[in-house]
């Protein structure tokens, strides 16, 4: 039995540090076993159908590749499919989001503990709006990415877990590719 994944490395190809090229990630990953590898942007998200149905693995065996391959020591995150497929039908902020591309999603590696989401939660970030559902949390962030307060390092700070994130527009684009 296979499942479809996507697994979202933290920081590749972000400036001058850990480069991945794609082409040779994609030849990797299919001669490692994965079918139907797919990358995409240059960020490296990454589409693969695995024989694990533990997303955990998954994202383990995927830094342990990048680690080997490219010498890049990152995080992974891994959805399935259907888990991506939910994170858009769940959209918990698109009543108020008016830019799609200022809208994020950041996938966590584990689910915080909920009195570390309660706490964040109950505080005012404004114009920043946040939502927590599970192992995703949604960021509005209306006056631009570059001015958040609400950024992934805040979150990881804050949640104690470590996270990933993907404006709205790039999740909709890999949802289309699962």
């Amino acid at each position: 039995m296979t499942e479809r994944y996507l697994v979202l490395p933290r920081g590749i190809n972000v400036g001058r540090g850990n480069r991945v090229p794609m082409a040779q990630l994609r030849s990797m990953l299919a001669d490692e076993g994965y079918a139907d590898v797919a990358t995409v942007l240059q960020s490296g998200n990454i589409i693969v159908t695995a024989r694990s149905r533990d997303p955990h693995q998954v994202a383990g065996a995927m830094e342990r590749l990048l680690s080997e391959g490219f010498d890049v020591n990152v995080r992974c995150m891994a959805r399935t499919a259907d888990q991506v497929r939910a994170v858009l039908r769940r959209d918990p902020l698109g009543e108020v989001v008016t830019n799609p591309s200022r809208y994020l999603v950041n996938f966590l590696a584990e689910e915080p503990k909920p009195d570390l989401v309660t706490e964040i939660l109950g505080e005012d970030h404004r114009p920043e709006a946040i939502a927590i559902e599970g192992s995703e949390a949604y960021i509005w962030s209306p006056d631009g990415l570059a001015r958040m307060t609400l950024s992934y390092a805040y979150l990881e700070k804050r949640l104690g877990v470590v996270a990933t994130a993907r404006n709205w527009n790039t999740v909709e684009k890999i949802a289309a590719k699962l």
